[in-house]
């Protein structure tokens, strides 16, 4: 599988599909950024193989492989917006982790206080 497809495919989850991560893989996503934070920009493989790795820890292993075939085998060209993001990896990535994570918390807090509003 492509470095740049792995990427690309975990951003997108990040933005569009967040559900696809079980809670146990939320709770891992702080150490992915830490992962990534020790990569440099140029270095996709390395990135993507912490990806692949923190896919297949968490049980996404396989829906990556697939959504690689499926979704971007005839991409074609990168577009401008994913070659930026791909220029700039770590710190997109450790973005898109970050507002995920932000997301996360705000749903959680918005559970409890209606939980504590129902009793």
């Amino acid at each position: 599988m492509e470095p740049e497809k792995v990427i690309l495919i975990f951003l997108k989850w990040l933005h569009e599909n967040p559900s696809i991560f079980m809670p146990t893989a939320w709770q891992d996503l702080p150490k992915l950024d830490t992962e990534i934070a020790e990569s440099a920009d140029d270095e996709l493989f390395p990135i993507a193989m912490t990806i692949s790795k923190w896919c297949a820890h968490n049980g996404l292993g396989d829906i990556l492989r697939e959504q690689a075939r499926k979704d971007f085998d005839d991409a074609g060209e990168l577009t401008p917006t994913t070659q930026q993001m791909l220029t700039n990896t770590t710190q997109t990535l450790r973005q898109a982790i970050e507002e995920a994570c932000e997301k996360l918390r705000q749903l959680d807090a918005q559970k409890l206080d209606k939980g504590n509003d129902s009793k």
